[in-house]
């Protein structure tokens, strides 16, 4: 009797142990797997501009790599404080991640309360410098010269935002002026839609200066119909190598533009953000994307998960800084 008894429980015991570890083997099959079905990019704006087109190259090469479809779904409502928000607020399974760009003027102008802990970083990819630039009948030869008005003559000079102000353009070149001594708020800063219709301005003498990125005025700049006088980046642009830096101009090590990251939910699982970061880097680093965004006149810059951390960090510094300076942050950040 206690023969079989033993048998008995020894093949219970078994067949326990057969079914543990056929559930570990599932698992850890599921988790190296990753992704088994479609992923959804979030890309916080509309169709057809920049964010959009970059994640569209992004998504195509990710589909190819991983197998799997990577969907563009497009969220640019409330100027893409939509889309940010729904990508923080995504099932942390690695099934919706995102694009997502400057955001940090939602949280300091009271919007949201979005800052680096509402999304998991995985790598940056772009970055357009932001750059000063007159119309080439200007009388501003250098940054030097037009920084030097712009302190002497408080409320004289109206700069374009190359966009809404308050934006990945004007903020930097704000944060610039505090850095040098200026008030920003002796400028007169101008909302336009767009950097196009911003150039327009500048060219017809509706403003003397603006803010915008150098692809975007670089049909001007080739016509001799406007003369960028810096550009906030640590090295000189390749396509604009006669433009100096913020560093060569004022002494300012300043940087500052638009840029674009992939980032999911927080609690991303750490194999999908090692799986992404890895095959973001390859994709990154091929002929077919960097000739893509070259040709297109996206800047690029790599950061992996850790130093897009860092980078978001500086981000919303620099956001504060500029905003404060500007008398546009609403409430204090949390």
């Amino acid at each position: 009797m206690r023969s079989k008894t033993n048998r008995r429980w020894i093949v219970g015991a078994m067949a326990a142990v057969a079914v543990a570890a056929s559930a570990l083997a599932v698992s850890t099959v599921a988790q190296a797997a990753w992704p088994e079905r479609p992923v959804t990019i979030i890309v916080p704006a509309g169709a057809g501009g920049g964010t959009d087109a970059t994640a569209r190259l992004l998504a195509k090469q990710l589909q190819d790599e991983l197998r799997q479809p990577f969907n563009v779904v497009n969220q640019g409502q409330a100027s893409g404080l939509v889309g940010h928000t729904n990508i923080s607020q995504a099932r942390p399974d690695g099934y919706t991640l995102g694009i997502i760009y400057p955001y940090y003027q939602f949280n300091l102008s009271g919007q949201s309360q979005l800052d680096h802990s509402s999304f998991t970083p995985i790598a940056l990819y772009n970055m357009d410098p932001s750059a000063l630039s007159v119309a080439a009948n200007s009388q501003f030869r250098t940054a030097q010269e037009a920084l030097a008005f712009i302190r002497a003559n408080p409320g004289r000079v109206r700069m374009s935002c190359g966009g809404s102000c308050g934006g990945s353009w004007d903020l930097p070149l704000a944060g610039l002026l505090v850095r040098l001594g200026i008030d920003p708020r002796t400028v007169v800063m101008v909302p336009s839609g767009g950097a196009a219709p911003g150039l327009q301005e500048l060219v017809s003498g509706g403003v003397e200066m603006i803010a915008c990125s150098l692809p975007e005025a670089a049909a001007l700049i080739s016509a001799n119909r406007v003369r960028p006088l810096m550009v906030l980046a640590s090295e000189r642009a390749g396509n604009f190598p006669d433009v100096p830096t913020a560093r060569e101009a004022t002494g300012q090590d300043h940087t500052g533009g638009a840029w674009r990251a992939v980032a999911g939910p927080p609690g991303l699982p750490p194999e999908v953000v090692a799986t992404m970061e890895r095959t973001l880097e390859r994709i990154w680093r091929s002929d077919e994307f960097q000739n893509a965004m070259r040709q297109r006149g996206f800047g690029l810059r790599w950061a992996n998960s850790r130093d897009t951390a860092a980078f978001l960090l500086q981000h919303e510094r620099e956001w504060t800084d500029g905003m404060t300076a500007l008398g546009m942050v609403r409430r204090a950040p949390r």
